[in-house]
């Protein structure tokens, strides 16, 4: 009679003893040791390039820092001599009547 309720098919060559399934274990972690080493390289190569990018923003992001605030500078000087103009053009056109006329 033939049991149905329990597969054993891939048992046709016998159980595997506990070296071969020790051994089998090994290897199986062994290929996983090796992957693992290829992706830590691979990250080691990932974050190197993020560091050369990170430097690189770093020298660009100060350069503009001082252009900006030259730029600042600058207008903040324009805005100076602009209010300066039209002040004087005001006093010429309405009199000047910050000075006492007597």
């Amino acid at each position: 009679m033939e049991d149905d309720l329990i597969d054993d098919n891939g048992f046709e060559l016998g159980m595997p003893t506990r070296v071969e399934m020790l051994k089998h274990q090994c290897d199986l972690l062994c290929a996983e040791l090796e992957t693992t080493r290829r992706d830590l390289r691979k990250a080691h190569q990932n974050i190197a390039g993020l560091i050369v990018m990170y430097r690189e923003s770093s020298t660009e992001l100060a350069a503009l820092k001082i252009e900006h605030e030259r730029l600042k500078w600058t207008l903040s000087d324009m805005y100076s001599r602009d209010r300066e103009r039209e002040t004087s053009r005001m006093g010429y056109a309405y009199g000047d009547h910050t000075k006492d006329n007597t």
